[in-house]
């Protein structure tokens, strides 16, 4: 009689089973990539989400699609807008021109719009320190603390580095995804045309209710 030898096949230290099945993988296989770039649990009534909330997208001559996702409230009466947003650099640079400081960095050349940089993070390159970003004027950068540099502050000619910055103020595209009261959210755009890097920020259009499991999901490729 002949003896057959089976080898489980081992998983997370267990072997496969109808409990312990092998993992889909859901990987595209045509050379696309799929980011999940804003990821909110709310955006309260009347809000709109932030440059910071928002991974920035480097396109850099791929295509492009966006798919939202949202669950809306049963009593809502309006849905969301998506604002698509670009940046030929996806970061803003420059010189710190004011005198030494802790936490103010101006740079007298900056045309930054007030308080789009809140939450966003500056780094000081040259001594090596950087700060979240808790306003913003056109000119100055102000930080709770600048910590991790040599002297964490910022002196007279000190480059600065925002990642996440320099995006434009006026949309690339907008548009408003279908809207049901207590409905769930899946819809996606395909874009022609690419800029170099995107950021969206989502508005909830309702004036009484948040919408919820808001998600925004960019698959790029050749």
């Amino acid at each position: 009689m002949t003896e057959w030898l089976r080898r489980e096949l081992i998983v997370d230290g267990l072997p496969v089973s109808s409990t312990n099945p092998l993992p889909v993988d859901t990987t595209p296989t045509d050379g696309k990539t799929v980011t999940i770039i804003l990821d909110e649990a709310a955006i309260a009534a009347a809000a709109i989400t932030t440059l910071a909330d928002c991974l920035a997208q480097s396109l850099d001559g791929q295509t492009l699609a966006i798919t939202v996702k949202a669950r809306y409230n049963a009593a809502a009466a309006a849905g969301i807008r998506v604002h698509v947003i670009t940046s030929p650099t996806g970061r803003a640079t420059g010189t710190h021109t004011g005198g030494a400081h802790a936490t103010i960095m101006t740079d007298a050349a900056a045309h930054f719009e007030a308080n789009a940089l809140v939450g966003l993070t500056i780094n000081n390159v040259t001594d090596g320190s950087a700060g979240v970003i808790t306003a913003n004027t056109e000119t100055t950068v102000t930080v709770a603390a600048l910590v991790g540099g040599a002297a964490n502050a910022w002196a007279n000619g000190d480059v600065y580095a925002i990642d996440g910055a320099d995006y434009d103020t006026e949309d690339w595209d907008s548009w408003d995804p279908a809207f049901a009261a207590d409905g769930i959210l899946q819809q996606t755009k395909v874009y022609e045309v690419d800029p170099y890097y995107i950021k969206v920020l989502i508005e909830n259009l309702d004036l009484g209710q948040a919408v919820t499991d808001v998600e925004v999901i960019a698959t790029t490729g050749a």
